[in-house]
């Protein structure tokens, strides 16, 4: 029984990203503060999950595929809350989504990606980290909004610092793709 909590938190990761897109599509007080407070939510489930999982030495590949589905999920719900709130260039979601579906499409074909993406780790970890900043940087906006009640922060420099933070995420994004691609293609040479 104890085995299936990680991967729990982990899914109820998915489902908290569904409540966090429908309660938090207009921007208040009341949905600001739910918002804080499911991210809050999010980010304790994110690290006890693994934390339990080596624990109880439960981690598993699928553990890891959950963990990551969680995240995403939240990710991108935030993604969609901001896209229709700030009205910036859908073409940096689908960027993003791309990624995660050539990562996703990697994994299926590699049957060794597991092993090899450890390695990667420090740049999956950099990619994450730059996403969360730049999301951040939204709900810094939200605050402002929120709280002032005027959107101080909807200048020029904000912007500039809001697309330089989502352009190294994407550099650093696709380079791991690159490399996982390059994987496969090693391993379609060495089986010729």
């Amino acid at each position: 029984m104890l085995s299936r909590i990680p991967n729990f938190l982990s899914i109820s990761r998915i489902g908290l990203a569904v409540v966090l897109i429908l309660l938090t599509d207009h921007l208040s007080v009341r949905g600001y503060i739910a918002t804080v407070i499911m991210l809050t939510i999010a980010v304790i489930t994110d690290g006890l999950d693994g934390y339990l999982a080596r624990r109880w030495g439960t981690v598993s590949d699928c553990g890891y595929v959950l963990d990551t589905m969680g995240d995403r999920a939240v990710h991108l719900a935030l993604m969609l809350v901001f896209l229709v709130r700030y009205a910036f260039h859908p073409v940096f979601i689908w960027l993003l989504v791309f990624r995660d579906i050539g990562i996703y499409a990697i994994r299926v074909l590699s049957k060794d990606w597991l092993s090899k993406s450890r390695q990667m780790r420090p740049i999956f970890l950099l990619h994450t980290t730059c996403l969360r900043a730049w999301l951040g940087l939204f709900l810094l906006r939200d605050a402002f909004r929120v709280f002032t009640g005027s959107d101080v922060l909807n200048t020029t420099s904000f912007q500039i610092a809001q697309y330089s933070i989502i352009s190294v995420t994407l550099l650093i994004s696709y380079y791991g793709l690159f490399q996982s691609f390059g994987w496969l293609v090693d391993h379609d040479h060495s089986s010729l």
